[in-house]
């Protein structure tokens, strides 16, 4: 079992722990947030501010950023700089052997990942989630619940992919772009757009 530090207490952190604790070969042994004003112990578990996290850094102990917004995630990996993370994958997801999973990345429930795709590091694939072969996700991307990424995709750094949206095979999503839920993408993505509808079509601010 491997030492585990849990960075967020937000509702996205509950769904990481359960996996975590389900997955079985991790023990959380602190969780640091900024809510809390102080060092604190509880169940055999320490509470304390995000700003103190140097004085718990160590060569044994693994780290996990859950917090669900991918701007405050990046941001977070980057404050905590040379730590080493923890890698999550609930029982029931399926992943291929030949995928690649990045560290710090999830796998919700019945997730399912596809040979030779790769999962970037601080990544969330969430619950029901449909990666198909060869889609490459970079950093601190969110894939939602029930959404389908088909072959071939290439997913930029912080893209949201809203819950039961489809994304077409081969097509690129520009980095920081958001698809909204349900939608189906049929075409590229521009950096920093939010895409809507079906087909998916470019919000104009």
């Amino acid at each position: 079992m491997r030492n585990v530090i849990i960075v967020g207490a937000g509702g996205h952190s509950k769904v990481v722990r359960e996996c975590l604790e389900q997955q079985g070969i991790y023990t959380i042994i602190g969780v640091l947030d900024n809510k809390y004003t102080s060092y604190e112990e509880r169940d055999g578990q320490f509470r304390a501010p995000l700003d103190d996290f140097s004085q718990f850094k160590s060569n044994t102990t693994l780290w996990f950023i859950a917090i669900g917004d991918n701007k405050a995630r990046a941001e977070v990996a980057i404050k905590l700089g040379d730590v080493s993370y923890a890698t999550i994958i609930h029982p029931t997801a399926i992943v291929s052997k030949m995928a690649t999973l990045e560290p710090g990345s999830v796998i919700m429930p019945l997730a399912v990942i596809q040979p030779d795709s790769v999962i970037g590091a601080h990544t969330i694939i969430n619950t029901g989630a449909i990666i198909e072969h060869d889609v490459i996700i970079s950093e601190a991307a969110h894939v939602s619940p029930r959404a389908t990424v088909t072959g071939g995709v290439k997913i930029g750094v912080r893209v949201h992919v809203g819950a039961s949206a489809v994304v077409n095979p081969g097509l690129s999503l520009g980095d920081d772009s958001v698809v909204g839920a349900g939608a189906v993408v049929v075409s590229d993505t521009e950096a920093g757009g939010t895409y809507v509808g079906v087909p998916a079509r470019k919000l104009e601010k």
